[in-house]
C-alpha cells in the first residue's frame, strides 16, 4: 500500500465510531423520514416547512448505507434549479452502489432547490429571489431559500463527513468542466480537500481562498461544510441547462474517484493527467440592466484587457465592455442576452 493511501485509511479510521470491543462499526443513518441500516438503501424526503413567502416544499434524497464501516459522503446537486447533468447523474449512481459492497455511506440529495427546479428558474429561487448558494447556513425562521439551506445544513451537511457540491453552467453559462478547491490556512484540512480535488479527475481546478471562514456566515453550501471543519468540493460540469452525457458521466466517474480515494469502493482513482491549477479568478459583473453580446466563448485564452463581450442598453447603445483584468482562461461567459444589474458576465481564471 502507499504511503498516501496508508495516510488516507488512517485519517478515515479516525472519523470512524468504535465499539464496545473497540473495533469500526457502521451506523444507521437518518436523513429526513429516510433510515437506513447498514446494508440498505432507502429513499425519502425531507421536509421544509412554509412560510409567509411560500409554501411547504421537499428535498428528496437517497441514503445508502454501506455494510462496512467507512465516511459518509454527501452529494448535493440543484443547488440551483437550472443546472441538470449532477441531477441525472445522481439518479444514476443511486441505482449503480451495492450497499453490500460499500464502505461507509452515500447520502444524495438529488434536488436540493425543488422550487427552482420546478419553475426552471436561472439562479434564483421564485418565491424570495435569493440564490441558495448565497444563504448557508440559512436560518429556521429565514425566507424560502434560508429555511432550504437550514434544511441542508442540519439534516445533511452536519450528518456527513465529507461532500462534493454537484454544479454546472446554468442555463445562461457557457462553462467549461472544472472544479473548486478551497484553501483555508488548516493545513490538515486543507490537505483533505486538495486529496478530493485532485482525485476527482478534472483537469482544471480553481484554487479558492475567497471563501468566508465563519461559520454563521458560511454563504456556499460546500463551504458550510468546510467551516465546520470538513473536506468539500464543488464541481463544475455542463453548460447552457443542456443535458450531454458526457457532462452526466463525468459527474459519475469524478464521484467515484473520489469515493475511491476515501476508501468507500475498491480501486484507484483514475487520473489521466496532472490538473492544471488557476490561481485566482475574477467574476466580471454587469454595471446595469441590458443586453449581452459574447465575442469569446468557455476555455478561449484571452490577454489582458481582451474584449470577451460587451453590453448594450435595450436602444441598442453599447454602454459596457467587458475586458479580462489579466492573461488567462475563461471558465464561462453569459451566452444569452438577458443581463440584470450584479448579474455575471464572465469568469476569467489566471494560471498558477
Amino acid at each position: 500500500m502507499s504511503l498516501t493511501r496508508i495516510g488516507t485509511a488512517l485519517i478515515l479510521m479516525s472519523l470512524l465510531p468504535l465499539t464496545a470491543a473497540g473495533l469500526p462499526a457502521q451506523e444507521v443513518l437518518t436523513v429526513g423520514d429516510a433510515t437506513a441500516r447498514p446494508g440498505e438503501t432507502v429513499s425519502g424526503y425531507i421536509q421544509v416547512e412554509a412560510g409567509a413567502d411560500a409554501p411547504a416544499t421537499v428535498i428528496p434524497v437517497t441514503l445508502i448505507n454501506g455494510a462496512r464501516p467507512g465516511p459518509v459522503l454527501a452529494l448535493t446537486a440543484a443547488v440551483h434549479g437550472y443546472e441538470y447533468p449532477p441531477v441525472l447523474a445522481l439518479y444514476r449512481l443511486k441505482n449503480m452502489i451495492d450497499p453490500a459492497q460499500l464502505s461507509g455511506a452515500l447520502i444524495i440529495v438529488h434536488v436540493a432547490n425543488m422550487p427552482s427546479f420546478l419553475r426552471r428558474t436561472v439562479y434564483y429561487n421564485p418565491y424570495d429571489w435569493k440564490n441558495l448558494n448565497r444563504v448557508f447556513p440559512g436560518r429556521p425562521d429565514g425566507s424560502c431559500s434560508e429555511r432550504i439551506a437550514w434544511k441542508l445544513t442540519t439534516e445533511v451537511i452536519d450528518r456527513c463527513d465529507a461532500l462534493i457540491d454537484n454544479h454546472c453552467g446554468d442555463g445562461n453559462e457557457d462553462l467549461i468542466h472544472y472544479l473548486y478547491c478551497s484553501v483555508t490556512g488548516d493545513a490538515e484540512l486543507d490537505a483533505k480537500i486538495r486529496g478530493m480535488a485532485e482525485s476527482y479527475g478534472f483537469k482544471i481546478i480553481v484554487e479558492d481562498v475567497t471563501r468566508p471562514g465563519d461559520p454563521g456566515q458560511a454563504v456556499y453550501c460546500s463551504n458550510t461544510a468546510i467551516t465546520r471543519g470538513k473536506p468539500a468540493i464543488t464541481i463544475e460540469s455542463g453548460k447552457l441547462g443542456r443535458t450531454d452525457e458526457e457532462d452526466v458521466q463525468r459527474v459519475l466517474t469524478g464521484t467515484k474517484n473520489v469515493m475511491k480515494h476515501l476508501g468507500m469502493i475498491p480501486g484507484e482513482p483514475e487520473k489521466v493527467f496532472e490538473p492544471v491549477w488557476i490561481e485566482k479568478y475574477t467574476i466580471i459583473t454587469a454595471e446595469a440592466d441590458g443586453v449581452f453580446y459574447p465575442v469569446v466563448g468557455r476555455g478561449h485564452h484571452v490577454q489582458k484587457g481582451e474584449l470577451v463581450g460587451y453590453l448594450t442598453d435595450f436602444l441598442g447603445k453599447r454602454i459596457q465592455d467587458c475586458r479580462a483584468p489579466y492573461d488567462g482562461i475563461v471558465l464561462y461567459v453569459i451566452a444569452t442576452p438577458p443581463l440584470a444589474k450584479g448579474e455575471p458576465m464572465a469568469s476569467i481564471g489566471l494560471y498558477k
